[in-house]
């Protein structure tokens, strides 16, 4: 593999761990307080319909077999759950401990869910980048 290629991929993974750090920073930044309680059974819920929908859009008219499907839907399950849920649990820790932990922990978990699209995102050959 040479340098270019490299450098390339490095690239990636800083542009998509960026884009999950700024939108983590941003749902902590500007976050007013907790107006209702957390409701984890409907960001579970919203998590599901958004798999389901991800996945319908992408097997569509592609030969798939039944357990890629399913994988990647428990794929997508997982990553719109972490994602719901933090959003749900910013009431939590604004709460317990303030708006500066908000801002910590959602932009952590942007940048946990930037570094995961980028490990699947995949380059021009079709190969993962890893």
């Amino acid at each position: 593999m040479n340098t270019n290629s490299n450098k390339t991929k490095y690239r990636v993974y800083f542009q998509f761990i960026l884009i999950g750090a700024a939108l983590g920073l941003y749902y902590g930044a500007f976050y007013n307080g907790p107006q209702t309680r957390p409701d984890y059974w409907m960001a579970i819920i919203l998590s599901v319909i958004a798999a389901l929908v991800t996945v319908i859009v992408r097997s569509w008219k592609k030969k798939r077999s039944f357990k890629e499907i399913l994988l990647d839907f428990l794929k997508m399950l997982l990553m719109f759950s972490v994602f719901m849920i933090s959003l749900e649990l910013r009431k939590v820790i604004y709460e317990r401990w303030g708006k500066g932990f908000v801002i910590i922990f959602t932009t952590s978990i942007g940048i946990l869910i930037g570094l995961v699209m980028a490990i699947r995102k995949k380059d021009g050959d079709g190969t993962k980048i890893v």
